[in-house]
């Protein structure tokens, strides 16, 4: 009998993981709280549960363990939290549901590592504008207001002064489940996305990317381009920073992803949730400009296959862009020039997440972005040349852009 994978989440950004773990040979479950969910077309069985209801899929997969012989979870999204507890409900290897809450809790993380001494910016944690106000005075402005346990730089907003804190506090408690936010030290530098799998307590090394951003005071990443441009000494420096991020947060077996910065005094972590990144970082540009498959590589690692590290091994040396459109914010009137843009030469995907006669909001998060580009070549100026040619080529008519 086949072993069973179940993948949670089942969207455009999860379907590479639900056809790897095909290639795998594995029977696959896609989980997702939407029925209509693009990976289900492509697993054995579409399971249309709430990935962030825990406690209801792992009775589900209790209940259909045997049947399907459920041999290994993977979050395809930020749920690490629910993929710990099915797995010790099955009694399967993994992260523990401690250290998989506190890798979802910025301030249980954060706490960690200022205890442990991993090189990470000051914060805190406040429940009211009192303790808001008091806080950042004591950092300095500006100051980070974060959401303490949501992805997608949800409730995230550099504050240059007390007059904006407020609102932002507001906001980041709102996108919070523990009715509160984080102020933390604001530090500058260009951001670096990591990825690790974590072997026995030892890192393994499976990417990084230089991450570029937009919309100040919004931290929101507009694209990344892999692999990272940074020099081999000070690649290291920042590997060693997320290792040490990992092992403080207790992550033993299992994936690390590490937004960093490198600031003036050095490379510093700020966030570490236990799963791969989002972003089609693992899923397109690592094996795009890489050839190594980090998916693929957790999923044998969970299935005990001991030569998963060969999923690691770069075999190419090429490059790649992931990059968002940001049309005029408005109600979408028409999208021109997709099957053009999709023939350009190193365009290899191109993903419409809103389409005519949605609404484009502002830019205030990572989940605004309405549409991402993925390019490959075997330089960094021709990867920036092609993208030029795609905004050229692909067209919104907004309410915005038409007045």
């Amino acid at each position: 009998m086949k072993k069973g994978i179940l993948i949670l989440a089942a969207g455009p950004m999860q379907i590479p993981a639900v056809l790897t773990a095909k290639e795998l040979g594995l029977f696959v479950i896609a989980a997702d709280r939407n029925p209509q969910a693009p990976g289900f077309s492509f697993a054995d069985i579409g399971l249309p549960l709430d990935i962030l209801k825990y406690a209801a899929l792992a009775d589900w997969a209790v209940e259909h363990k045997s049947e399907y012989n459920i041999s290994a979870v993977f979050a395809g999204a930020d749920v690490a939290v629910t993929a710990a507890v099915i797995n010790q409900r099955l009694g399967l290897p993994g992260i523990p549901v401690e250290v998989a809450e506190a890798s979802h809790n910025k301030a249980k993380m954060k706490e960690r590592w200022l205890l442990d001494g991993v090189s990470t910016p000051a914060c805190d944690e406040v429940g009211n504008r009192n303790e808001a106000r008091r806080l950042a005075a004591k950092h300095g402005y500006p100051v980070m207001v974060k959401a303490v346990d949501n992805s997608a730089s949800r409730g995230t907003k550099v504050v240059c002064n007390e007059a904006e804190l407020e609102a932002a506090v507001e906001n980041a408690m709102r996108h919070s489940t523990t009715s509160s936010c984080l102020i933390e030290q604001f530090v500058e530098g260009d951001e670096q996305s990591v990825e690790t799998v974590m072997h026995n307590c030892e890192q393994l090394r499976a990417g990084m990317v230089d991450r570029h951003y937009g919309f100040f005071p919004y931290p929101l990443e507009v694209g990344h381009t892999n692999p990272s441009q940074l020099s081999a000494d000070v690649q290291e420096q920042i590997f060693r920073v997320v290792g040490h991020a990992a092992q403080s947060l207790g992550i033993v077996n299992g994936p690390a992803k590490a937004d960093m910065i490198l600031t003036k005094r050095g490379p510093m972590i700020l966030e570490m949730p236990a799963r791969l990144s989002g972003g089609f970082h693992s899923q397109y540009t690592t094996p795009l400009a890489l050839g190594m498959n980090p998916i693929r590589a957790v999923m044998r690692q969970s299935l005990g296959d001991d030569h998963f590290q060969e999923d690691l091994v770069p075999t190419k040396s090429e490059f790649s862009l992931c990059h968002a459109l940001f049309p005029p914010p408005g109600k979408i009137r028409n999208i021109k020039g997709y099957e053009a843009a999709q023939a350009l030469e190193g365009v290899k995907h191109i993903f419409l997440f809103k389409q005519v006669g949605e609404t484009i909001e502002s830019y205030q998060n990572c989940a605004d972005r309405p549409c991402y580009v993925i390019m490959q070549a075997l330089s960094r100026e021709k990867l920036w040349h092609t993208f030029e040619t795609v905004k050229s080529t692909l067209q919104y008519e907004t309410d915005g852009s038409l007045g």
